[in-house]
């Protein structure tokens, strides 16, 4: 009898040291995930995410993305070319407009934000540590004649001189801050030739020129010289992008005839538009562009189609010789305002999310379901082991412990 109760005792235990491990177990997993969704450390998928800004080094490695849905605002970063995402910060409490990463440092970033008020006012700011913290410039930007700051509409680094930030504004131009020194001295880029210009994007070239596009057209701008309009193509560029590896291979996407293509730095044009999908009676936007690093005719766009007043999507292609033909990759029913390539890969952003597509000649791997259980900060790698090791206690500690 006593070792049948003996028996039922070390059974009812061994029960009760499971049930233990069990229940610690599941709320300590239940817990790490719960830390990564609320500090901002699981992953998340960017695809339907209302994408402000994005940035990326020159390889892709290393992207950032603001966000402004009020259900997970901030600054997100993906370390493996866009496949993943997290959040590193809040941001610095302001809606920002543009993003820039450092070409060299990856940590550093830059952004731009509305203008305001001189005397309450500075809408530029950087962050040392990717993204988690951020500081406001020592200057700010000079006020106009009322008294406001503009807002700051577009960021690029020269890779090249990679000290040197160019600030595009509303209205008042582009300016050029030593960002060496945490943005001490700045200048106004080419005086004022194009003091009142809105400024939609800028592009730095291999050789250190400038170019602006505005809503008045396309401007150029080398070692600070005047402005100079590239007027030479047949409709104001709503897009543009400079080859790397060839300063004077440009191209420039427009609001009602598709492409354009210049081999001799803008001073002559050719239509590249065969191929992007002509729809009778409606006008082919080329809304984004993008040249590979490594090739200068390697060149990514994004359509749209215009008719009337109404914008709808269209695709997203690819060419391998320059724009003398296109690959369609795929159908998108979103404005696409900026194109990244990767290998393998096209980063497509919207206001409506970062849709990657991939090329024929080099599939990227697909993104792992449990990608976001599987990928841990040090946090939660932390909380798992101390899960593990309480649940393993639980389970084969010694007697005294029940």
């Amino acid at each position: 009898m006593r070792l049948e109760r003996a028996s039922e005792k070390t059974s009812w235990k061994l029960l009760t040291r499971i049930g233990t491990f069990l229940i610690i177990l599941v709320v300590g997993t239940l817990a790490t995930l719960v830390v990564g969704e609320v500090e901002g450390l699981a992953r998340a998928d960017l695809s339907n995410a209302p994408v402000r800004a994005m940035t990326a080094t020159a390889n892709n490695e290393v992207m950032y993305a603001t966000l402004t849905d009020a259900a997970r605002p901030g600054i997100y970063r993906s370390q493996n070319n866009g496949r993943a995402w997290e959040r590193v910060g809040a941001g610095p409490g302001v809606a920002l407009n543009t993003l820039a990463v450092h070409p060299v440092n990856q940590r550093v970033l830059y952004a731009g934000a509305a203008g305001g008020p001189v005397a309450t006012s500075n809408n530029l700011w950087r962050s040392d540590d990717g993204g988690q913290t951020w500081h406001k410039f020592f200057l700010s930007l000079p006020g106009n004649v009322d008294g406001l700051i503009p807002a700051v509409t577009a960021l690029a680094v020269d890779p090249y001189q990679p000290e040197s930030l160019y600030v595009g504004t509303e209205g008042q131009g582009v300016y050029k801050f030593d960002v060496g020194q945490e943005g001490i001295g700045y200048e106004l880029v080419g005086g004022v030739s194009l003091h009142n210009a809105n400024v939609t994007k800028l592009v730095v070239g291999p050789d250190s020129e400038v170019y602006a596009l505005t809503p008045e057209g396309l401007y150029t701008s080398r070692g600070n010289d005047d402005w100079q309009k590239l007027d030479t193509a047949p409709e104001y560029p709503i897009s543009l992008a400079v080859a790397p590896t060839d300063a004077d291979t440009i191209y420039a996407g427009v609001p009602s005839s598709g492409a354009y293509r210049s081999t001799d730095g803008g001073r002559t044009w050719e239509n590249i538009a065969e191929g992007l999908g002509l729809v009778p009676g409606a006008a082919l936007r080329v809304t984004a562009l993008t040249v590979d690093e490594a090739d200068s005719w390697h060149v990514a766009a994004a359509t749209a189609y215009g008719i009337g007043k109404q914008i709808a999507g269209g695709g997203i292609y690819e060419s391998k010789d320059g724009g003398s033909s296109w690959t369609k990759l795929g159908d998108t029913d979103r404005i696409i305002n900026e194109l990244t390539f990767d290998d393998g890969t096209i980063h497509a952003t919207s206001d409506e999310g970062l849709v990657r597509y991939n090329t024929p000649d080099k599939p990227a791997p697909a993104i792992p379901f449990l990608d976001s259980f599987t990928q841990f900060s040090g946090l939660q790698l932390f909380m798992l082991a101390l899960t593990t090791g309480l649940g393993a206690l639980a389970l084969v500690g010694q007697k005294r412990w029940m």
